[in-house]
């Protein structure tokens, strides 16, 4: 049996192939996570349950345009990693690990706000 030939165009650019499944599954859940804070964060600050703290978001929490700039700022930093990993592989793991492990702790803080606000007598 013949196999069938991929088109050039959709083969992966050498310089954007990841090899390990490991690293890849992290960047997504990386992403993933910024995002969840993006909503947590929205849905907290603009019910008066909560406070931004990041000084460049402060004024765009509570508009539109607050979740389109936290996903692209996602994006691109997941993007950012996911270009460097085959040029410096040991150094892009452990960013992404400490900023996943820093944005669990913000989201696990934030759902910890988010469940004290439901347990309050109304």
């Amino acid at each position: 049996m013949k196999a069938l030939k991929v088109p050039r165009f959709l083969h992966v650019p050498r310089f954007l192939h990841i090899e390990s499944r490991t690293v890849r599954y992290t960047l997504y859940v990386l992403f993933g996570i910024i995002v969840a804070d993006g909503l947590l964060t929205q849905f907290l600050v603009t019910g008066g349950y909560g406070l931004e703290i990041n000084p460049l978001l402060i004024p765009w929490v509570g508009q539109e345009s607050f979740l389109a700039i936290k996903i692209s700022a996602a994006f691109l930093a997941t993007l950012l990693l996911w270009i460097k990993y085959n040029v410096k592989p040991r150094l892009v793991y452990t960013i992404t690990v400490v900023a996943l492990g820093f944005y669990t702790a913000i989201v696990y803080w934030n759902l910890f706000v988010f469940l004290l606000v439901l347990n309050q007598p109304v």
